[in-house]
């Protein structure tokens, strides 16, 4: 109860801290519906995600240098597509393409909340944010881990991607799904060599017959 009250407590820390260059440099789209949207969309699955997700006592095989460094620049990452849409607001290009961009962003910022959401409920005390394997740990195979290892991963780029195409910012959306794709990789890698070494010819089964990513392709 006191970890799920001191989550809730920081939300409020966490909303401000993602949204630092909005609140420094352009607090004018907090009254921009279109802008908003899929601030308050992506800061509510993020939120989720936090408070479900269980923490672990045992050590993360990840480096925590990388973990920091990729919290402490997400801020830049969710600044920069106003910026690149600032640019490109006033052009014939965007005024043509903007309203079908809030759609498939905000459809995509939903779907990703949801696998990640989903996938995390479907992975229970398994699913906390360590790359670790418990004492009693079991490989799960049901729900989206049927048909990829990594779905929460997946609903992570959906929801980044969505993020930046609403608020219009397609080049960053590229840079930045590239930059969190490649993390992603690294940590599934780490990940998949931990599962193959407890599991043994049970993962390696499951590794042959699933996609890290995308069903059929990746």
């Amino acid at each position: 109860m006191k970890l799920i009250i001191g989550k809730v407590i920081g939300l409020p820390f966490l909303f401000v801290f993602m949204n630092l260059g909005f609140f420094l440099f352009s607090p004018e789209i907090f009254t921009q519906l279109s802008i908003l949207l899929p601030i308050l969309l992506l800061f509510v699955f993020i939120s989720i995600d936090i408070l479900i997700r269980p923490i672990s006592a045992e050590k993360d095989a990840f480096q925590r240098l990388i973990l920091i460094i990729s919290f402490l620049i997400f801020p830049i990452f969710l600044y920069l597509p106003y910026v690149e849409f600032s640019y490109w607001e006033n052009s014939l290009f965007m005024s043509n393409i903007y309203c079908y961009l809030l759609i498939l962003g905000n459809f995509l910022l939903f779907s990703g909340g949801t696998i990640l959401f989903c996938s995390r409920l479907q992975l229970g005390k398994f699913g906390g944010p360590k790359l670790v394997i418990e004492t009693d740990h079991i490989l799960i195979q049901t729900g989206f881990y049927r048909f990829i290892r990594h779905p929460m991963y997946l609903g992570f780029l959906c929801l980044f991607l969505g993020y930046n195409i609403a608020v219009g910012g397609l080049f960053v959306a590229f840079l930045g799904t590239c930059f969190f794709f490649l993390l992603f990789r690294y940590r599934m890698i780490i990940e998949e060599n931990q599962l193959l070494e407890e599991f043994g010819n049970e993962y390696s089964v499951y590794k042959n017959r699933t996609k890290r990513l995308i069903p059929f392709f990746y």
